[in-house]
C-alpha cells in the first residue's frame, strides 16, 4: 500500500492511502492490534484487488492511516447525499429503497443479510 497527500481547495494535504498492488484508493484496515505503546500492528487490505499487507506502524503513521481512513468516509458521506439527491424528485418503490441504503448507512445501520 502506498500513501501520499493530496491538496484540497483550502491548500491543507489530505492523506491517500492506495493499494500497491492496483492503486485503489479504497484500502482498509483491519485486525489492528497494539503491539507497544508505540507501535500498532495491522492488516491493510484492498476490496478491489484483495491485496493484503502486514504493517506495523508508529504513532505518527498511525495518525496518518487514521486521518486517511476518515477522508475515506467523509467521501463515501458525499456521495450518499448526491445520491440521495438524485433519488428524491422520483420517490418510486425502488427510490424509496435506495433512500432507505443511504439512511441505513449514514447510521451504520446495514446489515450483510440486507442484501
Amino acid at each position: 500500500m502506498s500513501d501520499g497527500p493530496e491538496s484540497t481547495k483550502a491548500g491543507n494535504p489530505v492523506p491517500r492511502i492506495f493499494c500497491r498492488s492496483c492503486a485503489s484508493p479504497l484500502v482498509q484496515a483491519a485486525d489492528w492490534e497494539q503491539e507497544d505503546e508505540t507501535h500498532w500492528s495491522l492488516r491493510l487490505w484492498c476490496p478491489d484487488c484483495g491485496f493484503e499487507q502486514i504493517a506495523v506502524l508508529d504513532r505518527p503513521q498511525v495518525i496518518y492511516l487514521t486521518l486517511a481512513i476518515e477522508e475515506g468516509f467523509a467521501c463515501v458521506l458525499e456521495a450518499l447525499a448526491e445520491l440521495e439527491t438524485l433519488a428524491e424528485p422520483d420517490l418510486t418503490g425502488s427510490s424509496r429503497a435506495e433512500l432507505d441504503l443511504i439512511r441505513r448507512a449514514r447510521s451504520e445501520r446495514i446489515e450483510p443479510a440486507s442484501f
